[in-house]
Formats: C-alpha cells, structure tokens, sequence
C-alpha cells in the first residue's frame, strides 16, 4: 500500500485507451491514483524512495570573512 505522498520506483499497470499497460522501471508518487492522465490499476514496488520535502522556504547563508593565503591557499 502507497501512503499518498509517497514517491516509489515500480511498475505499475494502468488503463490506456481502454487497454491495460504495463509501465517498467518509472518513479510514481501517489497523489490520485493517475499517472500520465491514466488510471493506475496496478503497482509492483520495486523500492520506496520517501517523501518529497514539505520545506517551502529558502536558508540564509553568511558571507564568510577568512580570506585564503596567496601562497599556500589554506584559511588564515
């Protein structure tokens, strides 16, 4: 069973023009159980990747004020 939000790399089978398919080898992450504007029938997992990240923001980085050496290039 796939968590909805879960990132997966399987095969899955879905309905195509009234056909089953069977997609190897794709990263599908379940959101509402549509790949490609296809409805997904069937998922073999072959490894679970995780979430995606819920992080939104971005991090403020620091100039730093060490200043490499001319000679050698290590930090004084």
């Amino acid at each position: 069973m796939i968590k909805k939000g879960e990132i997966v790399y399987c095969n899955i089978t879905v309905i195509k023009d009234k056909n089953k398919v069977v997609l190897n080898n794709v990263v599908y992450k379940e959101v509402d159980g549509f790949y490609k504007q296809n409805k997904v029938v069937k998922i073999d997992i072959i490894k679970r990747l995780g979430f995606e990240s819920k992080q939104r923001g971005y991090n403020e980085v620091k100039k730093s004020n060490e200043e490499r050496n001319k000679i050698t290039g290590a930090y004084d």
